[in-house]
């Protein structure tokens, strides 16, 4: 999720009572709950680069564990300047590991996903409930943290705090409501893909199908269904609105021919392919060869989102592999392959 969200879920967390845990609470929650976005930085390398580290270095669970002592022993270092009240090393990593492990969680809960065995495996872990930004959560964060003071209780838990550190009443609501709304998407994607399951497109009967979030409303996913020979989009309503199979956007997937094959063993590609989750290939005849395109149809074509990634292999006449890249799908064809 969006490094605002992850902010305000830790600055929640804090007023909703891990303040009593030590001193410098809020810093060290908010610092480890963002932190593990640091891996965004790969995407300054390139495509292939980010493809390889993000949502895998800091996201993992031997790499969120290092994070969070990292962290934990800078906010220890700065702590015993202050000889007075030197801070407990054991509670600075016991919050730590909360704002890791509750970022982890939430981006577990979006369509991206996360590697969370990396290095031991390369597997992809994601509920697809969540979108990467989502509003309503973002409200819900903002309210609990500010109507307080809208409510003329900043003297009150000023007091509080000075006193007996009192849990926010208004941060424990925005946490419950949050997992309650969360709760609540998981049962609408369930029933997103049940119906997606119950019918034909085309003519054509689903084998998978998965429902990926809207970020305007719980209510409408975006459907993707792989049938035999094509793979098909369409939008789900779970609402109350009719739902039209053969509304769908139907992609033909290409016929198996050696280049396929060759391109699919390649080592990048088969990286590619356990990222995506409902991978769909072009092949194009060049005048020395071959060129096969990958793209996850998880993402739409135009989704300005640097997970939506595309692998390009480049075969000679012979089938041999002579290149291959990931790229940018908002970049591909502007010249930076």
């Amino acid at each position: 999720m969006d490094p605002i969200t992850h902010a305000l879920a830790a600055a929640a967390l804090d007023r909703a009572g891990l303040r009593r845990v030590s001193r410098m609470s809020m810093a060290i929650l908010v610092v480890a709950g963002v932190a593990p976005d640091l891996d965004w930085l790969s995407s300054f390398g390139g495509a292939r680069a980010y493809f390889r580290f993000h949502y895998t270095l800091l996201h993992s669970i031997a790499g969120a564990a290092v994070l969070a002592v990292v962290i934990a022993a800078i906010f220890w270092l700065i702590g015993r300047r202050n000889a007075a009240a030197p801070l407990r090393f054991s509670r600075v990593l016991l919050l730590c590991a909360i704002g890791v492990g509750t970022h982890i969680l939430l981006d577990v809960a979006t369509a991206d996903g996360v590697q969370l065995l990396w290095p031991f495996r390369a597997h992809w872990f994601s509920w697809d409930v969540l979108p990467n930004i989502d509003p309503w959560i973002l409200g819900v964060l903002l309210a609990g943290l500010s109507l307080p003071s809208l409510f003329h209780l900043v003297s009150e838990e000023i007091g509080a705090r000075k006193k007996q550190r009192k849990a926010s009443k208004g941060a424990i609501a925005a946490l419950v409501l949050v997992a309650l709304y969360i709760a609540a998407r998981a049962e609408l994607h369930t029933t997103a893909i049940e119906t997606l399951l119950a019918h034909d497109y085309h003519g054509a009967a689903p084998m998978v199908a998965g429902a990926f979030p809207d970020s305007a409303s719980p209510l409408f996913w975006r459907g993707v269904v792989d049938t035999p020979n094509t793979i098909e989009e369409v939008v789900v309503p779970v609402g109350g609105d009719v739902f039209d199979a053969n509304s769908s956007l139907t992609h033909h997937k290409p016929a198996n021919s050696p280049a396929l094959d060759a391109a699919r063993n390649a080592p990048l590609a088969k990286r590619f392919l356990r990222y995506a989750r409902f991978p769909l290939a072009n092949l194009e005849n060049l005048a020395d060869g071959y060129r096969v395109t990958l793209r996850d149809l998880r993402f739409p074509g135009d989704a300005d989102t640097p997970d939506n990634l595309v692998a390009v292999i480049d075969l000679d006449s012979h089938f041999a592999i002579r290149g291959e890249t990931i790229e940018f799908a908002s970049q591909q064809g502007s010249g930076t392959r």
